[in-house]
């Protein structure tokens, strides 16, 4: 009866760790939720865009810059990331901050960003393609999760975009 029992504890045991190994084989072959939709948010791109800017040495944001934008910035942390009207409006906005120069060091970084990808053998995202536009372009963006027909499940994304548009609110407040 003993070896019964044994038995018994050694099936349920195994039972366990082939549940467990299952489970983490389809968590790790689960499709990854398509980072297109967040990139192609404004409010994400021109946070992008001011943040490659306070790092850059020959194209920083000025002072007046900063004041001018941190105001912009607040409200687009607190718009309903399915406003895309209002959130490309603000994007446009803060872009026209920028001066010529700035804006296209921000694209020349992006193409840079985009080579550094493809050289290490990962997928390139389009951008200039159907379903994105640059904030300052005034053309409508349409990406999974943005606009009108947004999906239900926008929750996560706009609490990481409310959460990187604070901590780069935070970072222009340290540099006034």
């Amino acid at each position: 009866m003993n070896n019964m029992r044994k038995r018994k504890l050694t099936l349920v045991i195994a039972g366990v760790i082939v549940a467990l190994a299952a489970v983490v084989i389809f968590a790790s072959t689960r499709p990854s939720p398509n980072p297109v939709a967040a990139r192609a948010d404004p409010a994400l791109m021109v946070a992008n865009a001011v943040g490659m800017l306070m790092r850059s040495e020959t194209h920083a944001l000025t002072g007046e810059q900063i004041v001018s934008i941190l105001p912009l910035l607040r409200v687009l942390r607190d718009t309903d990331p399915n406003d895309a009207e209002v959130s490309r409006a603000l994007a446009r906005e803060i872009n026209s901050i920028l001066t010529p120069d700035q804006r296209a060091e921000v694209e020349r970084m992006r193409a840079e960003a985009r080579q550094r990808r493809e050289g290490q053998g990962g997928r390139e995202q389009r951008r200039g393609g159907p379903g994105f536009t640059s904030p300052g372009d005034g053309a409508q963006a349409r990406a999974p999760g943005v606009g009108p027909r947004a999906s239900v499940g926008t929750r996560p994304r706009g609490e990481m975009r409310q959460r990187l548009l604070s901590m780069l609110i935070a970072r222009l407040e340290d540099r006034q």
